[in-house]
């Protein structure tokens, strides 16, 4: 999997529904190894978690054996540039 900025949870969403397709993991056997319910999995694909807790944020990475890295952004992104490019993306 490719690197990616992750500046909403959409973004966030997205990265890990590629992760896990790229696994070759259903969304249950997923969620069943990160330790959350596949309701709360489709929630986080879609984008729609936004207050999800970061444990099970974290646990659900670490099941996709990805890492989180924290550092400046390459160019700042305001909330509307962001908006713009999931808009773009599809998202």
């Amino acid at each position: 999997m490719k690197r990616r900025d992750i500046h909403t949870p959409q973004r966030l969403g997205l990265a890990v529904r590629e992760a896990r397709r790229e696994a070759g993991l259903t969304q249950v056997q997923l969620a069943q190894t990160a330790g959350v319910s596949r309701a709360w999995l489709i929630a986080l694909e879609a984008g729609a978690n936004e207050r999800a807790e970061l444990g099970k944020v974290l646990s659900t990475i670490q099941t996709l054996h990805l890492t989180v890295q924290l550092g400046p952004a390459e160019t700042p992104a305001t909330e509307a540039e962001a908006a713009a490019l999931d808009y773009i993306a599809g998202l």
